[in-house]
């Protein structure tokens, strides 16, 4: 069967997924863990199964070429900073805040194509660039916080979930040339590699750092062991929609994740301004569209 008739249910379940590592993730937080150990014991869980799809596929990791490792060595690297980033911010924002910042990727997707590859983007990708940032100005019309989160917290959450994105923009284009050049599995193992050697000489770095850094508690095995297991599967649903699509336009389909994320931070963990953060997901939705249309 051709993977692209499949496009639909991978896409589907690759929005159910996000949303449900995001709420693993926002419920370790409230607990108190640090977001440093959560993505090193993440990443540990991760590796034997990333061996595994690499041993899967020895074959091709054997015929590939240096272009593909460095792309997706260089891929794993900086999606580690960028998931560093964004779990500090889901400690500062509120769930249904969070999901709906990713609406911007196209746009950063955007910027970064007239940056290195001297892409112009057409007038009706500039009215969605315009029609997103309005739908982000919505979103932030209300100062409530979730009682989780603090107003104070809430703007430095905002920016480090925006420079995750943009780290995460950045290698999505390395992680989709690594996939285009190889297979999923080998892929994934090597992303996989490379990301938990990133965030494990980021740790040593930080246990060098202030004492007070390793305040936090470490994560529960059994969520962290959950979250990895959806977050691989995540990732591979999302490597496998790299390989069928425009890598704006997989942005784009990512975007239905955003209301569930809404909904579900509106159930389980009370947060404000329900109808307004659900209106601005419909005003980013608009965007996204016209960008993944004619962008």
């Amino acid at each position: 069967m051709n993977p692209g008739h499949l496009l639909p249910w991978i896409l589907a379940g690759r929005v159910v997924l996000s949303v449900g590592a995001s709420v693993i993730q926002k419920q370790a937080l409230v607990q108190g863990t640090d977001p440093g150990g959560f993505w090193r014991r993440n990443y540990l869980w991760m590796v034997p199964a990333g061996l595994v799809g690499m041993f899967l596929d020895w074959d091709s990791v054997v015929a590939s070429q240096p272009r593909f490792w460095w792309n997706a060595v260089v891929a794993g690297a900086i999606d580690a900073a960028g998931n560093l980033l964004m779990l500090s911010a889901l400690r500062r924002t509120d769930l249904s805040v969070f999901g709906p910042l990713t609406a911007f990727r196209p746009v950063l997707a955007l910027m970064f194509g007239w940056l290195f590859l001297r892409e112009s983007p057409s007038a009706t990708g500039l009215v969605g660039v315009a029609v997103t940032a309005s739908g982000g100005a919505l979103l932030f019309s209300d100062n409530r916080s979730g009682p989780t989160v603090s107003n104070g917290s809430r703007a430095v959450g905002i920016i480090l979930r925006l420079a995750g994105l943009s780290l995460s923009t950045l290698a999505a284009v390395f992680l989709k040339t690594a996939v285009q050049s190889g297979t999923p599995g080998m892929t994934l193992g090597v992303w996989i590699a490379s990301g938990s050697l990133a965030v494990h000489l980021a740790g040593i770095v930080r246990i060098q750092g202030p004492p007070e850094a390793a305040a936090s508690s470490e994560p529960p095995i059994g969520s962290s062991g959950t979250h990895a297991a959806v977050f691989f599967l995540m990732q591979w649903l999302t490597l496998l929609v790299f390989r069928e699509s425009l890598l704006a336009y997989s942005f784009a389909f990512f975007q239905a994740g955003m209301v569930l994320q809404v909904v579900v931070g509106r159930i389980l963990f009370d947060e404000p301004a329900f109808g307004r953060r659900l209106a601005g997901c419909g005003v980013l939705g608009i965007g996204t569209l016209l960008i993944a249309w004619k962008g």
